[in-house]
């Protein structure tokens, strides 16, 4: 049993060209573990964040070397002596020592840090993959057993809009979703190509392919509807079918588009009450072969919520973002509502390891699916890919099949699947 010997912080820069946090812990045996972790900027009030310098001299105010130095003067000398495998225990620690409910003395990025790398450390001194260790972990919490057999269905994002992009489109990501019946290696080349085929596409209809922060193109399209008939032009481009092959999805993140109670798209010429925007929604879902739509209503439209929810078959997706937030609160509310089927996951909303484990089990508990999904602002760690193996997620959410922050967590699953799992 090899015990922790130090830990060491620092800043790395982000793919948003922003400084983020990278650690390393070295245990008693030599053994040693690096993490980083994706930036995090709250957008709703008492949402966790991560905290920042506000040293206008540094990086426009975003440096992080305070996250650093509450790591290493601070946490890492408690550390030292201590057993990678209580996760859980340090944790709570961390949690309690932060004190507040947002995370805003300690931030998230220091807690995340410290409980990835003692969760990568634990691994390690088991010699198990992580995603065995994490998953040992949940199943010793809650007495519950998740079983490992298979990797998460991915979700490609292929068009961006929305804030994502300086486009005229409202809708932030217009998603390709491969069947579940393909092995993720197969989903995986099939995207790969989709997204080659796409961008044949885009060029012959003289629309730029310029691309946007999560790796998906940004063209110059008039519509979002636009965007969508594209997509299924280019599905058919490599002899796939929609709704069977290969299926669409949207992250509306309304958000952008919604002000005191109205939406305005560019599909419509006038904005709509929110009982016509639902009758909107479910037409292009109904249109277009959607099998996953996220946030599409605005985080306070309950009603529009449930409506749609209530409306829909039990096979479409209706996926809570910004609505949940990773909030345990909001996602009691939201399964008492009947609001949505599924919500995103993402740990820097969140804090620690075991508060993820703790919102999954709610989750579980009331058959709530979850996916779990990458930040606007990434780096190569691939943390989140053992994580959604570990909890059997429903999807992954990465973004586009390109760039290094994207695909080194698309490359990991694709190496669990192979050389792990053993599935072919």
């Amino acid at each position: 049993m090899a015990l922790i010997k130090s830990i060491f912080a620092y800043e790395i820069i982000d793919s948003r060209g922003l400084p983020t946090i990278e650690a390393q812990l070295e245990l008693d045996n030599g053994a040693s573990v690096v993490t980083s972790v994706s930036g995090s900027q709250g957008n709703f009030p008492n949402e966790p964040s991560d905290i920042r310098d506000e040293d206008a001299n540094r990086f426009f105010g975003k440096g992080v070397l305070n996250s650093a130095s509450y790591i290493n003067d601070l946490i890492a000398p408690k550390l030292k002596g201590v057993n990678p495998a209580k996760l859980a225990e340090i944790d709570a620690w961390l949690i309690k020592a932060d004190g507040t409910k947002n995370k805003s003395r300690l931030g998230t990025n220091t807690l995340l840090t410290i409980s990835q790398l003692v969760a990568k450390a634990g691994a390690k001194d088991k010699q198990v993959p992580l995603y065995t260790h994490l998953n040992q972990i949940y199943t010793s919490v809650y007495k519950t057993e998740i079983v490992i057999d298979k990797v998460p269905t991915p979700i490609f994002n292929m068009i961006n809009g929305g804030k994502h992009a300086n486009t005229p489109m409202d809708f932030q990501e217009f998603q390709i979703i491969p069947s579940s019946s393909f092995t993720f290696s197969t989903a995986y080349q099939k995207a790969i190509e989709l997204y080659a085929e796409l961008k044949k596409v885009l060029e012959y209809r003289n629309a730029t392919t310029a691309i946007g922060e999560e790796g998906g193109f940004s063209p110059n399209l008039t519509t979002n509807i636009d965007a969508l008939e594209i997509l299924n032009e280019a599905v058919s481009q490599v002899k796939m079918k929609i709704g069977l092959d290969m299926f669409l999805g949207i992250d509306f993140a309304s958000s952008f588009y919604s002000k005191n109670g109205l939406y305005t798209v560019k599909d419509k010429s006038h904005s709509m009450k929110s009982d016509e925007y639902v009758t909107f929604v479910k037409s292009l879902l109904d249109g277009y072969s959607i099998l996953y739509a996220e946030d599409p209503f605005d985080v306070e439209d309950w009603p529009s919520w449930k409506k749609l929810n209530s409306s829909l078959s039990s096979t479409i997706y209706i996926v809570g973002d910004e609505l949940i937030r990773m909030n345990k609160d909001r996602l009691a509310y939201a399964i008492k509502d009947n609001s949505c089927t599924s919500f995103i996951l993402k740990p820097n909303q969140i804090g620690t390891i075991s508060e993820v484990f703790e919102i999954v089990n709610l989750a579980r508990t009331n058959s709530i699916t979850y996916i779990v999904a990458a930040r606007s602002s990434e780096t190569n760690d691939d943390f989140i890919a053992d994580l959604s193996v570990a909890l059997q997620s429903e999807f992954v959410k990465f973004g586009a099949p390109v760039r290094g922050e994207r695909v080194a967590k698309y490359n990991r699953l694709w190496k669990i699947e192979r050389d792990e799992l053993k599935i072919r």
